[in-house]
């Protein structure tokens, strides 16, 4: 999709005074203010020269939403929240801080046009976007970017002993609150006299693990 730069009203830039050089704002989130956890991919290809911050702000309630800060040329990704956000920018050469921006004259203000959706498509599908500044200085590319989810087994159930202890014999209390005493074939001493006293699999001496997941993302 390509999209057009919409500049913001000089009214805006009569906001801003002069202001002594702040400290070098490093790359990433500036913040998060939705209270929502950012997990849907937003990436901003840019060229050296310039840097930028980028605001999103809530579509319908105009509500600030999040806010990164870009370095010019350098590989830039962050994760964002759920919603429909309009995607504003703010570019210049020296960051003076968020009062003051990159200066007064030196600053300059857009909006892409269009709103960009972040939200989870299926199942196991994440919708983000790539924002691509280096292709012109007046028009911008705007694609999506699906991020797929799979469930995978990161350990399978295993054999393991009914008690972590080695006595001879273990006790548990039940749900009727009984004390119950089961008879450990590996604990030490039963294994030394080659005893076979059989276990009976219950909810107190399971014969296997659990077995344990993750889930694995990729683009798709």
């Amino acid at each position: 999709m390509i999209s057009k730069l919409i500049f913001l009203p000089s009214l805006w830039l009569s906001l801003l005074v002069t202001a002594v050089w702040a400290e070098q704002q490093p790359a990433g989130l500036m913040w998060n203010k939705t209270g929502l956890p950012a997990v849907f991919p937003l990436q901003v290809k840019t060229s050296p020269g310039q840097d930028y911050m980028m605001t999103l702000v809530d579509a319908e309630t105009h509500a600030p939403a999040l806010a990164a800060f870009i370095e010019g040329g350098q590989f830039f990704k962050v994760l964002v929240p759920p919603g429909d956000y309009d995607v504003r920018f703010a570019t210049g050469a020296r960051w003076q801080g968020e009062e003051f921006l990159f200066g007064k004259d030196e600053t300059t203000l857009f909006v892409l046009d269009g709103s960009l959706q972040f939200a989870v498509m299926d199942f196991a599908t994440k919708l983000g976007h790539v924002i691509d500044f280096t292709a012109s200085q007046d028009v911008i590319t705007v694609k999506a970017q699906f991020i797929c989810q799979r469930i995978s087994a990161a350990e399978f159930a295993r054999p393991q002993a009914p008690f972590d202890d080695l006595d001879g014999y273990a006790t548990r209390l039940t749900d009727e609150g009984a004390l119950v005493r089961f008879p450990n074939r590996f604990a030490p001493d039963r294994l030394s006299a080659g005893t076979d006293d059989p276990v009976i699999p219950t909810d107190f001496a399971p014969y296997f693990s659990n077995p344990a997941y993750e889930v694995r993302k990729f683009p798709c």
